[in-house]
């Protein structure tokens, strides 16, 4: 039986679950109101107070995952797990590597196309998860305008309201392109995932599914079952199976101090030297 790998805990399946329906109930209530005459919204429209039903699920959904989001806060911040998905996650140098190396691949610069072996989050990812933070806060910023409307009007102008709902409309046809287009794609119809990647479901990676999307991190997991890696930093190289760091920085245990801001001052004083002083091959 081919090896599994880790992907997403019960508590971050539960989390993605809640995400997936409420985000879902959203689009659903939300676009209804703007195409109320598609055949789509007659299940809501033929029934007795069906639009106002669509307007109380869609604010409830709307309330839901801003609790969803600050339950997400709270996890990244107190549990060790939710802190390394923090510290994984911030876009890098290799991300705007694998990144161009992947559209290389893709145009067929490349031939043949480059094996790249990416991290524990690749950049697709991050991008996306980074849309996500960014399109929660202004959905709900411009939701709450629009759902508080006299109150806001009390100290605000209308054209303000105005481009609040603009920005919440424009923004949802964003969000759920992306979702469509991209997330299902990388999920769903991807050809080396078809019919669908089960990490949502199972929680696991097989081994082929983690060498084809995250290669660092599945060469870091097993440098460390053989006991030859302690930290694997994104920054590093794989030599004769072994892990090695290309940020020399050891702990305050092992009598070094942590790069402080002064040492990364005079790192970028030298390199910018090294450029002056620089004549050409």
């Amino acid at each position: 039986m081919e090896k599994k790998y880790l992907r997403m805990t019960l508590n971050e399946r539960m989390q993605h679950l809640n995400l997936a329906v409420n985000f879902t109930l959203l689009v659903i209530t939300g676009f209804a109101l703007s195409y109320s005459t598609a055949f789509w919204v007659s299940p809501i429209t033929d029934i007795p107070m069906g639009m106002t039903f669509r307007g109380f699920l869609h604010r409830l959904c709307g309330v839901a995952t801003v609790f969803l989001g600050g339950y997400h806060i709270l996890y990244l911040a107190f549990t060790k797990r939710g802190r390394g998905i923090v510290k994984d996650m911030i876009p890098g140098l290799k991300d705007a590597i694998d990144l161009w190396e992947t559209l290389k691949n893709n145009f067929f610069i490349n031939r043949p196309a480059k094996e790249l072996k990416m991290p524990r989050f690749n950049f697709r990812e991050k991008l996306e998860y980074l849309g996500l933070i960014w399109g929660t806060i202004v959905m709900t910023v411009t939701g709450l305008i629009l759902w508080f409307k006299t109150e806001w009007l009390q100290f605000f102008p209308m054209w303000t309201w105005d481009v609040a709902r603009a920005v919440h409309f424009y923004e949802a046809i964003l969000a759920t392109l992306t979702i469509i287009v991209w997330h299902f794609y990388s999920v769903i119809f991807n050809p080396d995932v078809y019919p669908m990647s089960w990490a949502w479901i199972t929680g696991n990676l097989t081994e082929h599914e983690m060498k084809e999307e995250h290669g660092q991190e599945l060469e870091k997991i097993k440098a460390r079952e053989r006991g030859e890696l302690k930290e694997f930093p994104e920054t590093a190289v794989m030599v004769d199976r072994k892990a090695y760091a290309l940020r020399h920085q050891r702990t305050k245990k092992e009598g070094w101090e942590p790069l402080s801001v002064r040492g990364f001052y005079g790192i970028v004083q030298r390199f910018n030297e090294t450029i002056k002083n620089w004549k050409g091959m």
